[in-house]
C-alpha cells in the first residue's frame, strides 16, 4: 500500500469510491474533486494498492482509498446558529473559496475506501498517515476537523481512537435512504501536534510508506 497525491487522471477511480462509499444524496460531484485535485493536490493524497497480486489481476495498482482536505483560516463561532455554522461544510462548496494555505485549520473534507477495503484496520492507518504528512508539511495548523454522520459508526471509532472530540452537533445534517429522515453530523477536532508526534522510522513500521505528501 502506498499513498500519492491524486492527479486528474485519478479522478474515475476516486468516482468508483465516493458511489460504493456514499448514499447518492450525499456524493459529491465529479466537478468538485476535480477542483480539489488543481486547488489543493498536496491535500488530496490516494491509497494505491500496488501488491503483486493485484497489479497481475488489475493491470496495474489500484486506487482503493482517497483523503481530500483543504485548510482554513477561520471557523464559525460558537455562538453561530445552526445555519451559520454549518455553511462551511456544505456538500459540494467550492475549494476556492474557502482554502488559504497559510490557515490554521485543516479541514478532511472527505476520506473513503473502497467496500473490499473495509474492515481490515488500513482506514485508521491511511488516515493517520495523510493527516500526519499535512500537519508536518503546514507547521502553521493547529486543529484538524471534520464532519462526521452521526450513523456511520465505524468512521466514529476511528476518530475517537485518535483524540478527536465533540465539537458541536448540527441536528439533521444528513439525508439518509428514509424519506424525510435525516441524520446528526457531528463536528469532530484534533490538536495538530497529537498527528505531529506521531513517527514512522522506516517503510516496515509505516505499512503506507510512499513518496512525502
Amino acid at each position: 500500500m502506498n499513498l500519492f497525491p491524486a492527479q486528474s487522471f485519478d479522478i474515475d477511480a476516486i468516482m468508483r469510491i465516493e458511489r460504493q462509499a456514499f448514499i447518492p444524496s450525499i456524493q459529491e460531484k465529479k466537478s468538485a474533486f476535480e477542483k480539489r485535485i488543481k486547488v489543493f493536490q498536496q491535500g488530496f493524497p490516494i491509497l494505491c494498492d500496488c501488491g503483486e497480486k493485484t497489479v497481475k489481476e488489475n493491470g496495474g495498482s489500484l486506487v482503493c482509498g482517497y483523503f481530500c482536505s483543504e485548510i482554513w483560516d477561520s471557523m464559525s463561532q460558537p455562538s453561530d446558529s445552526d445555519k451559520v455554522f454549518s455553511r462551511r461544510f456544505a456538500l459540494g462548496h467550492n475549494i476556492k473559496d474557502t482554502h488559504s494555505p497559510s490557515g490554521k485549520y485543516l479541514y478532511v473534507s472527505s476520506f473513503a475506501l473502497l467496500r473490499e477495503y473495509q474492515g481490515k484496520g488500513l482506514g485508521k492507518k491511511f488516515f493517520e498517515s495523510a493527516v500526519a504528512s499535512l500537519c508536518g508539511a503546514f507547521p502553521l495548523v493547529d486543529e484538524v476537523v471534520l464532519l462526521v454522520d452521526s450513523e456511520w459508526t465505524g468512521a466514529r471509532s476511528i476518530y475517537d481512537s485518535l483524540g478527536f472530540s465533540v465539537a458541536r452537533v448540527l441536528p439533521g445534517f444528513f439525508p439518509t435512504l428514509t424519506k424525510k429522515v435525516f441524520a446528526d453530523g457531528i463536528v469532530m477536532k484534533c490538536p495538530a501536534g497529537n498527528f505531529r508526534s506521531i513517527e514512522f522510522p522506516n517503510e516496515k513500521e509505516n505499512e503506507l510508506a510512499g513518496i512525502v505528501l
